[in-house]
């Protein structure tokens, strides 16, 4: 689709609301990624939808802003699964056959402390000889690391094809699944359970080596960027960033017959008598009728707002303040007046650590010792800043209770205090920066914009300003918080609280699989073809 077909649109989704005395097929609640993939593949099988977002604009977090003369995405550094063949690839290629370029990267990481400096590139081993150079005492340990990670690499593969959800399946496939799944976990179990520094230590000795690559996760966790650089799964945003895959996603909605409505905040989602879900009523009092609805937001929002009442949902809620989540955010968004490349910045996203900091201090939100992630999008794409300028962006991870969160008033008013304090923050994580990598950065800064949890929280309403939702852990794992249906009838989740894990891939799996059990019901036939483009068999 052309690029001026999606502007046009895209510029054409209405904020009205619908004609409310004709029901449709499927409600939406909620335009991120998750809800406009599920809306453009149950509106390219020719079902009637509708997709409700409280918020101005669609995305999530992929959503787009402007600053001035640039264009900043809100927390995309890359994407995993867009390779030709992957799992994402296929699902966006099956919504429109032209699909979206994603590039390839080359540079994807850079291991940044006070007395080290090393790259993961698309090929690994430049990675490993240069640590076996600088560490020959530790050569059997290094590479038998690299040595897992490749195998880890060509096992994650397998997954490709294995994106489908157990309760879209019949008996025999769920079998099959099963034992698939048992044979593919087995070798990699270890993995797993198995701390980062439980783990790190069965290949080093070199505290230098167990400080590079230490996390506060599973030996899994440090495996894994090294493990992708060598199947090549790290793709760029496409030209544009994120806005242009949500207005590409839009204009396929639409193309197809679908709507999206927004500023239409969903106030609760009716059910009758048998506990079957009828539609969604929205804020101004409409009623939408619909056979289905697919929440495709933060599902402790719906359970403790959306829903009536019921002991299944508080069950579920006292959970999910128990479970492992994804940090939050503080993101310093930067407008350059020179290219990046001037300051010594590529495509790769800097990972900036102080020696000699725990697992924990490295997300443990304080400015002083936490990661920062430093990351210059126009160097891939510039088209994000005008010519001889440029874009970048430094981000490390926060949480909403931070300092009584972030000194705002009661119901969470952004004053004085919260001004301030936003402020020093930024400017220890800047002076960090300047002092580590890019020195005198804060002469080349244009144009600046922060945002912190409480920002994350106000234009996503994850639970606490979550960027993605729940850690593969294994508590998160026995917990059955994950998963599509819910004891209301015809009420699905379709976001990425609906799955372990998070980032563009999980929420389009979780979308596919929620219009999977919508279509095996209303479309059969349109049913077997996404099935078969899933499990990669499609002939």
């Amino acid at each position: 689709m052309a690029s001026e077909q999606i502007e046009r649109v895209a510029a054409s989704v209405s904020p009205k609301h619908p004609d409310t005395s004709a029901k449709i097929d499927v409600v939406v609640i909620g335009a991120g990624v998750a809800g406009l993939t599920a809306a453009a593949l149950l509106a390219k099988a020719g079902l009637k939808v509708a997709l409700y977002e409280r918020e101005p604009q669609a995305g999530g977090c992929l959503a787009a802003f402007q600053r001035g003369c640039f264009t900043f995405d809100t927390s995309i550094h890359w994407l995993n699964q867009f390779r030709p063949k992957g799992f994402t690839y296929r699902i966006h290629h099956y919504i429109d056959e032209e699909g979206l370029c994603y590039p390839q990267l080359n540079r994807i990481h850079r291991y940044k402390g006070t007395a080290r400096d090393y790259i993961l590139t698309s090929n690994p081993h430049e990675f490993r000889d240069q640590l076996l150079q600088d560490f020959p005492s530790e050569a059997a340990g290094i590479n038998a690391l690299f040595r897992d990670a490749e195998k880890l690499g060509t096992h994650l593969l397998y997954l490709d094809d294995r994106m489908r959800a157990a309760c879209t399946m019949t008996f025999r496939e769920k079998l099959s699944h099963a034992f698939g799944m048992m044979r593919w976990v087995l070798p990699i179990r270890h993995l797993a359970m198995t701390s980062a520094n439980k783990g790190l230590h069965r290949y080093f000795n070199s505290p230098e080596l167990l400080d590079l690559f230490h996390s506060r996760d599973t030996l899994m966790s440090v495996l894994v960027p090294i493990a992708f650089a060598f199947t090549g799964d790290f793709q760029a945003l496409p030209k544009g960033g994120g806005k242009t895959v949500v207005d590409w996603l839009t204009a396929n909605i639409e193309k197809n017959g679908g709507k999206i409505h927004l500023n239409s905040p969903v106030r609760e989602v009716l059910v009758d008598e048998h506990k079957v879900a009828r539609g969604v009523t929205l804020e101004t009092g409409e009623v939408v009728r619909s056979t289905y609805v697919i929440g495709a937001c933060d599902s402790t929002l719906l359970f403790s707002k959306m829903v009536p009442k019921a002991a299944f949902f508080d069950r579920w809620l006292r959970r999910m303040s128990q479970a492992d989540l994804y940090h939050s955010s503080f993101s310093i968004y930067i407008g350059l007046d020179c290219s990046p490349s001037l300051l010594g910045l590529g495509e790769e996203l800097v990972h900036l650590t102080e020696d000699s900091v725990s697992p924990e201090e490295r997300v443990d939100g304080c400015a002083e010792t936490t990661s920062i992630s430093v990351f210059a999008p126009s160097f891939r794409d510039p088209s994000l800043a005008p010519p001889g300028k440029g874009t970048l962006q430094i981000q490390c991870p926060a949480y909403l209770a931070y300092q009584d969160c972030w000194k705002t008033e009661k119901g969470l008013v952004r004053g004085e205090a919260y001004q301030q304090l936003k402020k020093q923050y930024a400017d220890v994580l800047i002076e960090r920066v300047e002092r580590n990598l890019i020195p005198q950065l804060r002469q080349h800064i244009e144009e600046i914009s922060i945002a912190t949890p409480v920002t994350f929280l106000r234009y996503t309403s994850n639970r606490a300003g979550g960027i993605m939702g729940l850690r593969p852990t294994p508590r998160n794992i026995r917990s059955g918080l994950a998963q599509l249906t819910t004891p209301i009838k015809n009420l699905l989740l379709g976001s990425q609280w609906a799955t372990v894990g998070g980032g563009v891939p999980i929420a389009t799996k979780t979308a596919v699989n929620a219009s999977l059990l919508i279509l095996r019901e209303l479309r059969p036939a349109s049913f077997q073809v996404l099935k078969h483009v899933v499990d990669g068999t499609v002939k």
